[in-house]
């Protein structure tokens, strides 16, 4: 059996400290991003266990290109309780990688 795991660590995105969440999961990955002002306010990136061959999940600076991608999309992380969701974001991902 598979032992999964969830890390906790900490960015900073343009002097903005955020928290980050890397959950996986049986058959997902999730990279949950919270605000740190509300921890009810987050971002969610699931990313099939599948495509994760070729992609640099834990990359500090990939980390930060999604929190800007989330903000760019409209997610303001200085409202309480505001939550956005990219399922299957491989190819956001992979977008933000060739930049």
């Amino acid at each position: 059996m598979k032992v999964y795991k969830k890390e906790v660590r900490k960015i900073t995105v343009n002097e903005v400290l955020f928290l980050y969440v890397v959950d996986e999961q049986a058959y997902d990955i999730f990279f949950r991003i919270y605000s740190n002002a509300f921890k009810s306010t987050f971002v969610v990136f699931v990313v099939p266990w599948e495509d994760t061959r070729d992609i640099l999940l834990y990359e500090p600076k990939q980390i930060s290109k999604l929190v800007q991608y989330a903000i760019n999309q409209g997610w303001d992380f200085h409202q309480k309780n505001n939550q956005m969701k990219f399922d299957n974001a491989t190819s956001i991902i992979r977008v933000l990688m060739a930049e």
